[in-house]
């Protein structure tokens, strides 16, 4: 016989082994932490360093206002004379016993000291010293007294 075989060709015989199971997705690599998380996050630091920002503007604008009545104060300009640097001294006034006491490294003109003083608000634009001390790097203690004191009396106040 030489045509078609009758029967088709024998399916193959399965194997008593389970093919292998397709290979698992790999899952999503977790975030570090939640959206939501990060989203609070970044809202809480922005609120800081706009509350930050604002505070450290209106230092900086204080210390400016009170540079100009520093150098207003007959007191300091016969002592420190033109006032050319000033910087906010923290710890003194943390000590200062006072409401408004404020104290101020001071560098002039003529000398240098710590100005520890009461500063009160004029206005919106200006400040005022009612009562403190200069302490001079030399070691003397100068009242700055309050405005009765500002008059230019021809006396000299111990700077030097």
């Amino acid at each position: 016989m030489q045509g078609p075989a009758p029967f088709s060709v024998p399916p193959p015989i399965p194997s008593r082994q389970t093919p292998p199971a397709p290979p698992a997705p790999t899952p999503r690599p977790r975030r570090a932490i939640p959206l939501w998380a990060g989203i609070l996050i970044g809202a809480v630091l922005a609120v800081v360093l706009l509350f930050g920002g604002l505070a450290w503007w209106g230092v900086k604008l204080f210390i400016g206002q009170a540079t100009t009545a520093m150098n207003e104060h007959p007191v300091i300009q016969r002592c420190i004379g033109k006032i050319e640097d000033v910087s906010f001294d923290m710890v003194a006034t943390g000590n200062d016993t006072r409401e408004d006491g404020f104290a101020f490294r001071v560098r002039g003109t003529r000398g240098s000291g710590l100005v520890d003083a009461v500063f009160t608000s004029t206005d919106a634009d200006h400040e005022t010293i009612d009562a403190g001390e200069l302490h001079m790097d030399n070691g003397k203690t100068v009242s700055l007294g309050g405005d009765d004191d500002d008059e230019d009396d021809g006396q000299d106040p111990g700077c030097s």
